[in-house]
């Protein structure tokens, strides 16, 4: 199976995790500190920055795309809980 690298800005942790691993999994099994609250996409505490080529998560689900929006948070803003890793990622944490 094919890995992703996924580097935490925050701690400068870089971690590699299979593809398609939820982002949320991958930050608590590397020990890094984003906080997770309701892990539905509707709290906004784990919301983070992301970097990374085109196509490296998953795209948002509508209830996630509709908290973002209301937000007018820019497209690399995303709920870490709701992020699936399909490539490279840099992931800067903002909470809410």
């Amino acid at each position: 199976m094919s890995r992703v690298k996924v580097h935490f800005l925050a701690e400068d942790l870089l971690v590699e995790a299979p593809i398609g691993t939820p982002l949320a999994d991958i930050a608590t099994a590397a020990g890094a500190d984003l906080t997770f609250g309701c892990r539905s996409g509707s709290c906004g505490t784990c919301r983070v920055r992301l970097a990374g080529e085109p196509g490296a998560c998953s795209p948002p689900t509508a209830e996630e795309r509709d908290y973002l929006a209301g937000l007018q948070a820019p497209p690399e803003e995303r709920l870490a809980c709701q992020v699936r890793v399909l490539g490279d990622l840099t992931v800067d944490a903002l909470g809410v």
